[in-house]
């Protein structure tokens, strides 16, 4: 039999004068491990087999350790918890989890496994040894086949089949209904088909996802509910893969933007070019939905921006009278330009302001934060066509990147020849 605790005993054959002088050290010093009482037991069961298994047992708060011997040998979100619901530290010695009790009343244990149950077919068994009667939560839908014992309690809470067994071997043979597997297979598609148009929402491209929903939903529809189940959350896992990797990029992609930032502002622009060529790679490699050679062009722009040096002397000698002759050619089109416009009055002195839109605005995805950069390079308005030409995505991409910040209310569209311009809104326009 398989009990819910072990403990460690030992002794020697004292002489008579050595006794007194150990008893003092016995009173002095808690004993290292203690003995203690289950009190409660109890097994939850879900459709995939998995079980939960929850007990409780009292423990003498003088006593350093006790040794927990668990049912099962693979466990899953272990929890060991004391009176007050705080975490008691344990290790794994000899098979068994020595737990750290030294002031605790009363111990909380509670995990997974999924060695306590197997399957055959459509028939899935529950075995297990206990020492004391146990409580049994069947899955929503169970249909009991055979058991080994007679049950001291039995009743169903919320289509569920509760099992009060005595103490002892249980065995129990079952199936799930398969109406009820319809209902769970069509709650968990609908689960994971929020959790796509959420991703989508945010900017987030789950195609992958998207076609193992798919597949789920042909098992539906063929009454091949398990399957479809066993897909729906194979996508739903997708998701959150795609949104790991999707973040991961996201924070890349920053990460090199202020390393180039850094770079230019220190005047090191020998190779910068190819940090920020690398960097707009990264960009629309985000919003094709690659992430992963995002986060690969992206680390690449980052180190490029990190390798960029200052120009050499003749160089630099070079730019400045490049520099001259570009700054004569601009004030003689700023003088055409003044006389040409005189009746029009002076151009609007203005500048978007990003460091408040993105702070207004955490949700922004780094890709929506290239573009506004782009935005507010060209006076807060560009076409959408430049703005697929810079980045090189697909305009569905661009269209649905457009409506995101219209919905963010950053962004205005109108048509002008036909064409879609996109400005950013005045709100974020301030002086220089």
């Amino acid at each position: 039999m398989v009990g819910l605790l072990s403990y460690i005993n030992g002794g020697k054959t004292l002489r008579i004068e050595r006794l007194l002088p150990l008893v003092l050290v016995i009173a002095l010093v808690p004993t290292v491990f203690a003995q203690v009482s289950p009190q409660t037991l109890g097994f939850t069961v879900y459709t995939d087999g998995v079980t939960r298994v929850d007990y409780h047992l009292n423990a003498d708060p003088t006593q350093a350790q006790v040794n927990v011997t668990l049912f099962g040998n693979t466990l899953e979100d272990l929890f060991i918890l004391d009176q007050d619901g705080l975490p008691l530290s344990s290790t794994v010695v000899d098979g068994y989890h020595q737990v750290d009790s030294l002031g605790s009343s009363s111990l909380t244990v509670s995990y997974l496994t999924a060695e306590l149950t197997g399957k055959s077919g459509a028939v899935w068994s529950f075995i297990v040894e206990t020492s004391i009667s146990a409580e049994i939560m069947l899955p929503v839908g169970a249909i009991i086949i055979n058991i080994n014992d007679i049950p001291l309690e039995i009743e169903t809470l919320d289509e569920q089949t509760r099992l009060m067994m005595p103490a002892g071997e249980v065995s129990i043979s079952y199936t799930v209904d398969i109406v009820d597997s319809e209902t769970l297979a069509s709650d968990a598609i609908a689960e994971v088909d929020e959790a796509i148009q959420q991703a989508e929402g945010n900017g987030i491209i789950v195609s992958d996802a998207v076609q193992v929903l798919s597949e789920g939903r042909s098992f539906f529809e063929a009454q091949d509910y398990l399957s479809a189940q066993e897909k729906a959350e194979e996508a739903l896992s997708l998701v959150g893969l795609t949104l790991g990797r999707a973040a991961t990029a996201q924070a890349q992609i920053n990460a090199a933007q202020v390393a180039v930032d850094a770079a230019v502002d220190a005047g090191k622009t020998v190779g910068i070019d190819g940090a920020e060529a690398k960097l707009a790679e990264a960009v629309s490699a985000f919003y094709l939905g690659d992430y992963e050679d995002s986060i690969t062009l992206s680390k690449q722009a980052l180190e490029l921006a990190v390798n960029a040096d200052a120009p050499s002397g003749r160089y630099n000698l070079m730019i400045i009278i490049a520099g001259g002759i570009i700054v004569i050619g601009v004030a003689a089109a700023s003088v055409f330009r003044s006389k040409s416009t005189k009746e029009e009055g002076p151009a609007d002195n203005l500048e978007i302001d990003l460091e408040t839109l993105f702070d207004e605005h955490p949700e922004l995805s780094m890709g929506d934060k290239e573009v506004l950069r782009f935005m507010a390079e060209r006076d807060g308005e560009t076409f959408a066509h430049e703005i697929r030409e810079r980045f090189d995505i697909p305009r569905t991409s661009t269209w649905r990147m457009i409506r995101r910040l219209m919905r963010y209310e950053l962004v205005d569209e109108r048509k002008i020849g036909g064409q879609s311009l996109v400005s950013i809104v005045e709100r974020y326009r301030r002086r220089k």
